[in-house]
């Protein structure tokens, strides 16, 4: 069989101590295909740099077909893992004989540097909504982003709804885009949280909506006491403050957990009556396949990717204060039996969101560009 020039992986991500959202899918995806790219009999090598001290990275080390270099991306400032990237990745690759290298967070490259890139977009809200964003983080993107997106070989949105944003807002023509869509990790709730309890993840940004949430709890609180809404997350540097949530921080029932590991957000999705999700604006909306895999009702926007995403979640209009609150009491109100029905229409549909799936057809992608 035809051996092909090994591919790079930037492992940039393993440089997070508390990954979240695009960390932990690069991670994921990554890992399913290694494990998989692996095991054709040497037709797919790989090298990939990555800091070995990310959970589960090390193992990398061990698989076929791989050859790891430790890059301590833990120890280095965010600007001296944008410098590696973007002048030292692309001649590291070409030394150990790559031809083709894969960035699978947005940033990559500007100039090729001798090698073909593909980079994994996300979404492109740093684009459409400037003013989420601190001035310092759009600079960051317009020297480190924009180039490759513009001009590399391929751009692989996680998407339709990427994909057809990519394609009008990049300019680029419809051949150099992909899609492929994220998968969901089966994640294990050992001990479920108990209480009555609303849950809402990754919400200290302003495209999460979190003041409009707040307020649909205000409305709904005095028809349903004794609830909480529970948010996990952290304020992000990258992102801009808004006032208008401060104000409402003080809101009785209203409680916030700090970061979660993995298996601290199982349980508490698990635990959940409803998760919330009623974002503005996302690529993919990973939260919402977590919850449901789960078994968790959930409630979710009608706009960006999630009619595409969330299938049998309630969809509501994220811009309403009265139609969270309305779609809250409904998935509260509901009864036993229709709870679990929905439950079940849930983990069906995220069946169909798998990274070995994802992975494949990276690997694909890889045998195409690679020859």
């Amino acid at each position: 069989m035809h051996c092909m020039t090994p591919i790079a992986l930037n492992g940039r991500f393993s440089g997070t101590r508390e990954p979240t959202g695009t960390q932990v899918a690069s991670f994921q995806l990554f890992e399913a295909i290694l494990r998989q790219g692996g095991h054709r009999s040497g037709e797919l090598r790989f090298v990939v740099f990555a800091d070995k001290r990310f959970p589960g990275v090390k193992d990398w080390e061990r698989l076929p077909g791989v050859t790891f270099v430790q890059t301590p991306f833990q120890d280095w400032g965010k600007a001296r893992c944008h410098f590696w990237e973007q002048f030292l990745a692309a001649p590291l690759a070409r030394r150990h004989g790559c031809r083709l290298m894969h960035h699978p967070m947005n940033t990559s490259p500007s100039f090729p540097g001798g090698i073909d890139h593909i980079v994994t977009l996300h979404d492109l809200n740093f684009l459409l909504h400037p003013e989420w964003y601190a001035r310092s983080f759009r600079l960051v993107y317009a020297l480190c982003a924009m180039p490759g997106l513009r001009h590399h070989r391929c751009v692989v949105t996680i998407s339709e709804y990427v994909r057809r944003e990519a394609e009008s807002v990049l300019g680029r023509v419809p051949g150099s885009l992909r899609m492929i869509h994220d998968g969901v990790k089966p994640l294990k709730a050992p001990h479920p949280w108990a209480g009555n309890y609303l849950f809402a993840a990754g919400s200290l940004q302003p495209h999460k909506n979190l003041a409009r949430l707040i307020k649909a709890f205000r409305v709904i609180s005095s028809s349903s006491p004794g609830l909480e809404l529970v948010v996990a997350g952290r304020k992000q540097i990258p992102f801009t403050a808004d006032p208008e949530l401060s104000r409402l921080m003080e809101t009785p029932g209203l409680r916030f957990t700090g970061y979660l590991s993995e298996e601290e957000l199982a349980n508490a999705y698990a635990g959940a009556k409803v998760f919330c999700f009623p974002s503005l604006e996302e690529g993919f909306g990973l939260p919402v396949l977590e919850a449901m895999s789960l078994g968790c009702p959930v409630l979710t926007s009608n706009t960006s990717c999630l009619p595409e995403i969330a299938g049998p979640a309630l969809q509501v209009d994220p811009y309403s204060v009265e139609a969270i609150a309305e779609g809250l009491l409904y998935l509260l109100d509901l009864p036993p039996a229709k709870r679990k029905q929905l439950s079940t229409a849930g983990k069906t549909w995220c069946d169909g969101f798998t990274w070995e799936d994802s992975a494949k057809k990276y690997l694909a992608l890889y045998r195409e560009l690679n020859t």
